[in-house]
């Protein structure tokens, strides 16, 4: 099952090592593994002629898939914004949050009776639990797969590009696909 992308790359990848990071509350991880997984999602779903992921990509998955219990959710753009400020500055902060076109996420990892917070405050901040967020990408995902595989269409498109993420597989000194290759240092 090892060859299986869906398998291998999205349950013994992203929600393997979303969930050892979190279990492990290694919560920076967590959370550029989550922004990584919504845009690996995003990627799986962009039009059939399209080569690269952009904002419109994301934001549109993430509205569609990221929902929470409540009636607090947070957008595409909070979603986008959060992740650019974590990816490109390793900060809560993104150009979208200053240009006050999205709200600025604030991470908890303790219980929490709402996983999405807003402040109450003048300022455009939303705390966010980081275990409920998790959930919602484990359930986006799960919702989303059987929607992408529904189509002939879109299922020969998504089988090609599975190919793409991240696969793992073990290579043996024995292997002659990569000659020369020995274990250890």
């Amino acid at each position: 099952m090892k060859n299986d992308p869906i398998i291998n790359a999205i349950n013994d990848g992203i929600r393997a090592d979303l969930q050892f990071n979190l279990d492990a509350c290694r919560y920076r991880a967590v959370l550029i593994l989550t922004y990584s997984a919504m845009d690996a999602m995003a990627f799986l779903d962009m039009p059939a002629a399209q080569t690269e992921v952009v904002r419109k990509d994301f934001t549109g998955w993430a509205s569609r898939y990221i929902r929470f219990p409540g009636t607090e959710q947070l957008t595409g753009e909070d979603l986008y914004g959060a992740r650019c400020g974590l990816l490109h500055t390793y900060g809560t902060q993104s150009k979208l949050s200053r240009a006050g076109q999205c709200r600025q996420l604030i991470y908890v990892h303790g219980p929490t009776r709402t996983p999405v917070i807003p402040y109450a405050g003048k300022m455009a901040l939303v705390l966010v639990s980081i275990p409920a967020l998790v959930r919602a990408l484990f359930e986006g995902i799960d919702s989303f797969l059987p929607q992408l595989f529904a189509t002939p269409e879109k299922r020969a498109v998504a089988e090609e590009r599975l190919k793409k993420l991240v696969l793992y597989e073990e290579i043996t000194s024995d292997d002659t696909r990569f000659r020369g290759f020995q274990h250890g240092m």
